[in-house]
């Protein structure tokens, strides 16, 4: 038996476990104990048991509608505050609920701070989830359904309520380094692929000279459609250019050609005495949705070392001239090694191929990608992942092959591309009897039943992220684990055709911890609708809480499963003729 609490900038997680099924318990009850105060708070639950209803979304104790699993989100914690929590079994029947007097059945976890990090490196994450029901009341339209034009509407407004919740603290990770420019003197060089947030501009004009910004081509169908050019911008994408032009800010207006894009999302800090000292990178685009609208992260990581890598890089986007010429992408095919003791970062840049496009058929793997498949086949014990749309191959690819080859790791993963979801999962069933939900596609709940009302799955019809996080962390809980982040979709394409930056950092557990409640955070909501849509009929979904015990059977089957058989060892990536190390210069 044990309990386990981790915890990013935004939420816990906690996961407990027993050694066998406890009779008569319909749930457990979790306490969130304040290590400042002692007060001990017996977390909400929104859904209860099969024969009830919760018309007007109340939340209820989970002592009252318990929890029926073994792991859980607290969501209502503050930032900044310590915890620990207590798992409690609760024995009974519906509405005659007590703890279970057995006190070694008791758990108690660790404890965690809601915090962006302890070190020079910092992890920020969005509550840019929007298919949930808190979001589906808030903007609740005509029949009951939720309201698109009400979602716009106040994801833009500054101030509003629905847009600070959703956001969380990614605007302020975004704007941390133009407050450091503000407050202790210095430059920001930036370069962006997306921009139109109110509050996001006024920030970046309001360093006047202080600021030196690429802005790249975000596409005329949304954010990273490679089809677009300078004439079919979106308006929001063109008043925007226009307000930094106007304002006379030092800007380079990067627009590439059909099928490239300008991809980065980073900020540079270089200090009064022109020296490079902090970055900002991630996967979140200077926009509404990209804030509120998305799942998303921002990464800042102080290091002289690592700045001057992306300001040396800035420096080679704006001399390019948009052409993602031969020397440019020479320059780019090389590992920026950093070393942050204890912590190890491999940086990579793109595009960094000869080739300006991926073959068809047959495509040489970009070193950046070999380096990424070749720590996922080291893996030990688990991959987690998120995705939006990587292509082929990439780490979803390898994921399934790895996946084949050793069915007992343990690999969970979410991404936007249904397509793509569901080609790894059906070629996870035809070779293994693995169940369907290993890695799960976007979705939300259609039609109103039971508990649930009606969800967006996305902003607008015209939006296409919804999952925008490009994540692996590799054996989160062991002593080496590994977190890739950055603005690459984590497949070939975008080596071979877009600006791109990636971090692989190794050696960090408290990142990796970080990073890995966001990646089951978003799996974790999204796999259970993933399910319902693969189920015949709502009459087959889930309806509420079981009236019996019965409800762990299927926990304590699973894990009494014989372990499948591992499938041949597939074909290891091919790995580059000696890696190549830029110089220090």
């Amino acid at each position: 038996m044990y309990a386990q609490a981790y915890a990013n900038n935004d939420l816990a997680f906690i996961r407990w476990s027993y050694d066998q099924k406890i009779p008569q318990c319909l749930g457990f009850c979790l306490e969130r104990i304040d290590k400042a105060t002692g007060v001990a708070t017996i977390l909400p639950a929104w859904v209860g048991f099969e024969n009830q209803k919760n018309e007007q979304w109340k939340a209820r104790d989970t002592s009252i509608w318990p929890v029926q699993k073994f792991n859980w989100r607290d969501f209502t914690a503050t930032r900044g505050k310590t915890y620990s929590y207590n798992v409690i079994p609760m024995v009974g029947t519906p509405g005659n609920l007590k703890q279970i007097t057995d006190k070694s059945l008791h758990l108690h976890t660790n404890e965690v701070t809601l915090s962006p990090g302890s070190g020079d490196i910092k992890a920020y994450f969005n509550r840019g989830i929007i298919s949930t029901q808190s979001v589906s009341h808030a903007i609740e339209g005509p029949n009951h359904a939720p309201s698109s034009p009400k979602l716009m509407t106040s994801i833009q407004t500054p101030g509003n309520q629905l847009r600070k919740q959703l956001m969380g603290q990614i605007k302020d990770a975004l704007m941390e380094i133009i407050q450091e420019v503000k407050t202790k003197g210095g430059e920001c060089y930036a370069a962006l692929y997306e921009l139109n947030d109110p509050e996001l501009i006024d920030g970046l004009l309001s360093l006047g000279k202080k600021l030196h910004i690429i802005l790249s081509n975000a596409g005329a169908n949304g954010d990273d459609d490679p089809n677009t050019n300078e004439d079919n911008l979106p308006e929001d994408q063109r008043s925007s250019r226009r307000r930094l032009h106007d304002a006379g800010i030092d800007i380079t207006d990067r627009i590439l050609g059909n099928g490239h894009i300008g991809h980065n999302k980073f900020l540079v800090y270089v200090n009064s005495q022109g020296k490079a000292e902090r970055v900002l990178s991630g996967s979140t685009n200077w926009t509404y949705t990209g804030m509120c609208a998305q799942t998303n992260n921002a990464i800042l990581i102080t290091s002289p070392e690592l700045a001057k890598s992306y300001l040396d890089y800035w420096k080679t986007l704006k001399a390019d001239d948009a052409e993602q010429g031969a020397d440019f992408r020479a320059n780019n095919d090389k590992v920026r090694p950093v070393n942050i003791a204890p912590t190890k970062i491999d940086l990579w840049f793109s595009p960094n191929t000869a080739k300006k496009s991926k073959p068809a058929s047959n495509p040489a793997a970009p070193d950046d990608m070999a380096e990424v498949f070749e720590l996922m086949e080291k893996a030990q014990k688990s991959i987690q992942f998120l995705a939006f749309q990587p292509g082929s191959p990439s780490i979803l690819t390898k994921a399934l092959e790895i996946q084949q080859a050793n069915p007992n790791l343990y690999i969970r993963g979410a991404a936007t591309d249904a397509k793509a979801v569901n080609d790894y999962n059906t070629s996870l069933l035809a070779n293994e009897s693995n169940k369907i939900d290993t890695v799960v596609a976007a979705s939300n709940i259609k039609d109103q039943f039971s508990y649930w009302e009606q969800e967006l799955l996305k902003s607008s019809n015209f939006a296409h992220a919804i999952i925008h996080d490009k994540i692996v962390v590799i054996d989160a809980y062991g002593d080496n684990p590994v977190v890739i982040t950055g603005s690459h979709n984590l497949g070939y394409k975008a080596s071979y055709a877009n600006d791109e930056n990636l971090l692989i950092i190794k050696g960090n557990k408290e990142l990796a911890n970080a990073y890995v409640v966001h990646v089951m955070d978003v799996y974790d909501h999204y796999r259970w609708r993933y399910i319902l849509q693969s189920s015949p009929s709502l009459a087959d979904a889930y309806h509420g809480l079981k009236m019996t015990d019965a409800w762990q059977d299927w926990y304590f089957k699973q894990a009494a499963a014989p372990k499948p058989k591992a499938a041949p060892k597939p074909k290891a990536t091919p790995k580059p003729k000696g890696k190549k190390v830029a110089k220090a210069e």
